[in-house]
């Protein structure tokens, strides 16, 4: 019998391994069963909120709304001569409309430029770790993805980049947040050039890094060079969906006549165009004002999460941080998923990672809603380890009722906790928090900000007489919680 042709082409198959935001777009539903507002710090929004709401006296949003009403009824001029021509006053650089190609969204302009430049069996540069879009488009059209460690890519030798068909990646990187500087990244520019490799940069977060190190003009005399940008990061307006590419003028031909057409919304279309016409392109107010705090709250941000066990932030240039947990006691989807749960949003790297939960990107945002974050986390450490904690205390019940040796710290990477020669038998203290400041114990300000209660100065569960007293009590029959009430009564309280 026939085979039956398949509905999709094979390169479409391979790309199901990649989603777009699926995952976090589980979580957003967790956010929405919450009864309180849900604060998202998984974007790469501009922290200073909309520019919108910075100065309505330099944007009315209501007059421009009424102003696109108009043209609602009529299709826009797929030329978008405007939206151009403000995009490329606003980078500045000497470009002119004539070196810029529109689009909804940066997504769109990568895909677009791929499916023009790509064929089966050409082979994409990114770095590792990056957007899992880019593998996905690449794919998608048959190529083949060579990642690479930021600077192996950068020094790769000539005959590695003569062999590649397009490098791709992002400045300031996504999801580490480091910049490249624009010399350095000039001189791979030239090199790709000479090979004959296409070198697609997403510079879609460089307003809110530094704005003098973009490659905008370099492109003039260069067909191998496409910069991508995005309105919606830099302005915090991603209900809006307009993007741009800056490329030379002969290359703005060939794309603009490939690219969808008319793909900008009129809303879109003159709101974007408001925006970039702001007074100062990248040096306006909005964007100088939103820099600084960019800086000041990464600056916070970093000392802070820094300060708290298991959480390990990359250095950043930009508005955004990477966080390694391989420290901590869960991994990042756990952590996205309990943050979740009390409306916090972050970013699960491991689409970034190979499936990795080692990873979770924050956006900065205000001081006030990053310190509300950081008390989350806090929250979020103490329920998990109490929850933990009661876990293996049912596991050293269950081992001393089978007649097991109790607990070792052989192998504890914290001992002595207490003091040298102590018994581990109980790793967690079966009666944290006991709030009971005879015992030794206290409240404390944690690293991220809470008072947790700190059982540093008390001892009694780390004794051996008495360790094996509790132990003896919690393994009798009836419920756990009460046999740790009555071992409390009989066995610490007395004590105190």
């Amino acid at each position: 019998m026939k085979d039956k042709r398949a509905i999709l082409n094979e390169n479409t198959n391979l790309t199901a391994q990649y989603h777009h935001d699926v995952l976090q777009d589980k979580f957003r539903a967790i956010t929405d069963d919450q009864k309180t507002n849900r604060i998202d710090f998984s974007t790469r929004l501009n922290p200073m909120g909309s520019v919108f709401q910075y100065q309505n006296d330099i944007l009315d949003l209501n007059d421009l709304i009424n102003k696109s009403k108009g043209q609602i009824g009529q299709y826009p001029d797929n030329r978008y001569l405007e939206l151009r021509n403000a995009a490329a006053l606003f980078v500045g650089k000497g470009l002119t409309s004539a070196n810029i190609v529109t689009g909804s969204g940066i997504c769109e302009i990568i895909r677009l430029v791929l499916g023009c430049t790509l064929e089966k069996g050409d082979i994409i540069l990114t770095p590792f770790p990056a957007p899992p879009e880019y593998a996905r488009y690449s794919m998608l059209f048959g190529a083949r993805v060579i990642p690479l460690p930021p600077h192996e890519l950068l020094s790769a030798e000539d005959d590695v980049l003569s062999c590649a068909r397009v490098v791709l990646l992002s400045n300031p990187g996504n999801p580490g947040g480091r910049l490249i500087s624009r010399k350095e990244l000039r001189l791979f520019a030239e090199r790709c050039a000479e090979h004959r490799t296409l070198l697609i940069v997403d510079e879609s977060c460089i307003e809110l890094c530094d704005p003098s190190q973009t490659l905008a003009g370099h492109i003039f005399d260069n067909d191998f060079i496409v910069i991508v940008r995005s309105i919606a990061n830099a302005f915090a307006i991603p209900g809006l969906k307009a993007a741009y590419a800056i490329v030379s003028e002969n290359l703005t031909q060939f794309l603009n006549n490939a690219r969808l057409p008319w793909s900008i919304d009129a809303f879109s279309d003159v709101l974007c165009t408001a925006v970039l016409n702001m007074e100062g392109g990248v040096n306006s107010g909005y964007l100088k004002d939103s820099r600084e705090l960019v800086q000041s709250q990464r600056n916070y941000l970093i000392n802070r999460i820094g300060r708290i066990y298991g959480f390990s932030p990359q250095p950043s240039d930009a508005n955004y941080l990477l966080v390694d947990l391989k420290d901590l006691f869960m991994d990042s989807g756990t952590l996205v998923g309990n943050l979740a749960s009390k409306g916090f949003l972050i970013r699960d790297c491991s689409s970034f990672f190979q499936a990795e939960k080692q990873f979770v990107r924050i956006g900065l945002r205000s001081q006030e809603d990053n310190d509300i974050l950081l008390k989350a986390i806090g929250e979020v450490l103490t329920e998990t380890s109490k929850e933990d904690a009661r876990e293996r205390l049912e596991v050293t019940i269950e081992s001393a009722v089978a007649g097991s040796a109790p607990a070792s710290r052989g192998t504890c990477q914290y001992y002595p906790c207490h003091f040298k020669g102590q018994d581990c038998t109980f790793c967690f203290c079966p009666f944290y928090a006991c709030e009971d400041e005879r015992t030794g114990g206290k409240w404390i300000t944690g690293s991220s900000g809470n008072k947790v209660w700190s059982c540093e100065n008390c001892t009694y569960i780390h004794q051996s007489t008495l360790s094996r007293q509790i132990l003896d009590l919690l393994m009798e029959d009836g419920d756990t919680e009460d046999n740790i009430k009555k071992a409390w009564d009989k066995i610490i309280k007395p004590l105190l």
